[in-house]
């Protein structure tokens, strides 16, 4: 029995304790090279990217700068072919991205703009389902809007994060 105790504190002593290794000088750098390389610069770039195509698709499809209400059938399918095949499948990698870096958000907690971006298209994907599955009528968008301040909080942790580089 003593001879599994000696063992036992052997390996704590090599491993560095009950703790475990002792972190090194470089771990806070690489963790913020993660936070920017993983989560915020491409959910920065899914956000811009989701932002130019509305505005694209207002101008060139619409020819206004407004969506709703759509004013008629073929708007509405314009739209619903939009939604489906370019809005909807990037909002999922946004929210996708989010949910599997969530231990690289910078602070305790997701931000609110992030909360809202996740409660949008989860909002938007069960009632654009239960439209498809029960025909259950729906003003063809989220419940909730985009969370308008997403661009310039993701731009200003970027920038907070590259300047904990630059120091």
């Amino acid at each position: 029995m003593r001879h599994y105790a000696i063992v036992a504190a052997v390996g704590m002593a090599l491993s560095g304790g009950c703790a475990g290794p002792a972190a090194t000088k470089d771990e806070p750098r690489v963790r913020v090279e993660r936070q920017l390389q993983e989560l915020y610069r491409p959910l920065l770039a899914l956000v811009v990217e989701s932002h130019d195509s509305v505005q694209d698709f207002m101008k060139t499809a619409l020819k206004r700068d407004w969506i709703f209400p759509l004013e008629t059938d073929q708007e509405v399918k314009l739209w619903l072919d939009k939604a489906e095949r370019d809005l909807m499948p990037r909002n999922e990698r946004m929210c996708a991205l989010v949910r599997s870096k969530r231990d690289l958000v910078d602070g305790p907690d997701l931000t609110p703009n992030l909360k809202a971006l996740l409660e949008h298209q989860d909002g938007w994907r069960a009632v654009h389902e239960k439209w498809k599955r029960d025909h259950v009528p729906y003003n063809w968008h989220s419940p909730t809007s985009f969370p308008k301040r997403l661009q310039a909080e993701l731009e200003d942790t970027v920038q907070k994060l590259e300047a904990r580089l630059r120091n």
